[in-house]
């Protein structure tokens, strides 16, 4: 920026994706734009960062039934889009606030599976050991004045020329339980990477693997992603998940729904040219939950075009 030290890069991509499940009555296609400003500075206590990106989405049209007295057959057509604030936060020596993925955030690199996680508001600080390894701290607020007790994440990083592996921990004080989760990577050859994931829930917690105080006692699962060349590279894996509990808002306890349940999937990433790439996805899921509809396929094509 001229007259300043400080650097501004502008980025952002659009998406066009077209998804389908089998419970569904047709394909569902959505198409997002995201613009992110990220500024540096140098200062006596390291690098000053600020971060924003914003999305908009639309899903497409669609007919509904309009709410006034309208001649028979008639249908109304709306054509809406959203916005949304998905990252607004600033970094300085370690420390990080604002909005930001949860420090929970991990998982497979594949689409079929969970790890929970969300963007969230928090005060994080990042300790870096040296040597690979890394250690962090967050409170984060995941409900607007609902207490004072935030919840509280921990999170301990190695990483090495051979992977990586994650170790995370978090207490959730609205149903007093908590959450383990580890993840990790290892380069098995240059062109071969093994991924393996394994969460607990003692309870009902705002990390839960399904959705916010949705999820299961355990799960483990894992992931091989080969890169067949410089532009195109497929996976394959599965995850199993154990106990599905929910939170009840009424009772201020962990509900259990003792199913169980299993999700495999299989993804081709492709680079057609440089910012531009495309994503092929295939799921499976199946198990307890799922005796209604004999388990589900599903899956999307998605294209990204970065800037």
């Amino acid at each position: 920026m001229p007259g300043t030290e400080t650097c501004l890069k502008i980025g952002g991509l659009v998406r066009y994706e077209i998804g389908f499940a089998e419970d569904d009555d047709g394909w569902k296609k959505t198409t997002k734009a995201r613009v992110n400003l990220d500024a540096r500075s140098e200062t006596e206590y390291g690098t000053f960062r600020r971060f924003i990106e914003v999305e908009f989405a639309n899903d497409g049209g669609s007919f509904g039934v309009p709410s006034t007295v309208a001649p028979i057959g008639y249908r109304t057509y709306s054509d809406d889009s959203s916005v949304g604030l998905r990252y607004a936060f600033f970094e300085l020596g370690g420390l990080m606030v604002g909005r930001n993925d949860t420090l929970w955030d991990g998982a497979l690199a594949g689409e079929f599976d969970k790890g929970g996680g969300d963007f969230i508001n928090q005060i994080r600080y990042t300790f870096d050991a040296g040597n690979g390894i890394a250690v962090s701290l967050s409170l984060e607020e995941e409900d607007r004045n609902f207490d004072y007790m935030p919840l509280v994440v921990g999170k301990v990083s190695v990483s090495q020329g051979w992977g990586s592996v994650d170790l995370f921990a978090a207490y959730d004080d609205r149903f007093e339980e908590f959450a383990l989760k580890g993840v990790a990577n290892v380069k098995a050859t240059d062109a071969l990477t093994i991924q393996a994931i394994a969460t607990y829930e003692s309870g009902a917690t705002w990390f839960g693997v399904l959705d916010h105080y949705s999820g299961y006692e355990w799960s483990l699962g894992g992931y091989l992603k080969y890169a067949v060349n410089d532009k195109l590279s497929i996976g394959a894996g599965g995850q199993y998940f154990s106990e599905r509990h929910f939170g009840n808002f009424v009772t201020g306890q962990t509900m259990s729904s003792n199913a169980d349940d299993w999700a495999i999937g299989a993804v081709i990433d492709y680079k057609v040219v440089e910012n531009l790439s495309a994503k092929l996805a295939l799921n499976y899921n199946d198990g307890d939950s799922y005796v209604a509809t004999d388990g589900v396929f599903s899956g999307f094509l998605r294209l990204d075009a970065s800037f």
